[in-house]
């Protein structure tokens, strides 16, 4: 399959997703890039969805959240290539709906 679609839950990545928001997330890319939202499949903290803040040269992505209720950057390591399920392309947002 080449798209998912992922229900939202909780609000780390408030203001830009809220919890009930669903996400179209691409499975195959070509690349990802410093600002974009990805989905990861974590092993402590399962499927999460967070902002890409670093590329480290080794391909690693360093990634955080919107406001202080996401889990912090050092708490989630760096994160390789392998655990990202896909790139966030779209949201459907209660009462607002836009790309990424």
């Amino acid at each position: 399959m080449m798209f998912s679609v992922i229900k939202v839950r909780g609000n780390s990545m408030a203001p830009c997703l809220y919890d009930g928001d669903f996400v179209f997330i691409i499975h195959r890319y070509l690349n990802l890039n410093v600002g974009q939202l990805v989905v990861v499949n974590h092993a402590l903290y399962g499927l999460i969805i967070k902002r890409i803040l670093h590329i480290h040269d080794n391909g690693n992505y360093w990634l955080e959240g919107e406001n202080e209720e996401s889990i912090q950057p050092n708490k989630m390591g760096w994160i390789p290539p392998s655990l990202v399920v896909g790139k966030v392309i779209y949201c459907i947002c209660a009462h607002r709906s836009h790309t990424r």
